[in-house]
């Protein structure tokens, strides 16, 4: 059901100048309800997922998740507002803020380098989750490296399916964070 312009959903998002699919997309992310790490990017890969459809100018788009944020995060992207900032550049400044260099590499090492693929898990959710929390985290690997972490990672049953993939390469190092 499409809101009105001035009338509010349940997630205390006013309908007004926005596309109904977009008002869906953004009723289905559930609120940050905390400011650690782990609940932040989980939140916001999921919000840059919504953005990258293009539905909504930068600022409208910023202003539409404002109601989803906590104290802290919603001040953060007020100021992002008030400054003209783009989503890029508010979600780089996110990153350097809430994520210092110690708690992107704990991240990166158990999100990406040392998160290994669960049995019955979905393939492709476990691969965008990888690479969306790759890149949201800036993690320094090429495609190619990100791809060979993800195959060496999938759980062993998977990993007998896709023996025709050559091996990496063992001389290689890879970033760790």
């Amino acid at each position: 059901m499409h809101n009105g312009p001035g009338e509010n959903n349940s997630s205390g998002i006013s309908g007004g100048g926005y596309t109904p699919v977009l008002m869906e997309l953004v009723k289905q992310i559930p609120p940050l309800l905390s400011e650690k790490p782990e609940d932040i990017l989980k939140f916001f890969v999921r919000v840059e997922e919504v953005h990258k459809l293009g539905l909504a100018d930068d600022r409208s788009f910023i202003m539409l998740i404002l109601p989803l944020l906590p104290a802290g995060v919603l001040q953060f992207f007020g100021v992002c507002l008030q400054r003209g900032n783009t989503w890029a550049v508010c979600k780089a400044k996110l990153v350097d803020e809430y994520f210092p260099h110690f708690i992107r590499e704990r991240l990166v090492r158990e999100l990406i380098v040392f998160n290994f693929h669960q049995e019955g898990e979905p393939l492709r959710a476990y691969f965008d989750r990888v690479f969306q929390n790759a890149e949201f985290l800036q993690y320094e690997a090429t495609e190619e490296q990100l791809v060979q972490r993800v195959i060496m990672n999938l759980h062993p049953s998977i990993l007998d399916l896709v023996s025709l993939v050559n091996n990496p390469n063992h001389g290689e190092s890879w970033p760790l964070w």
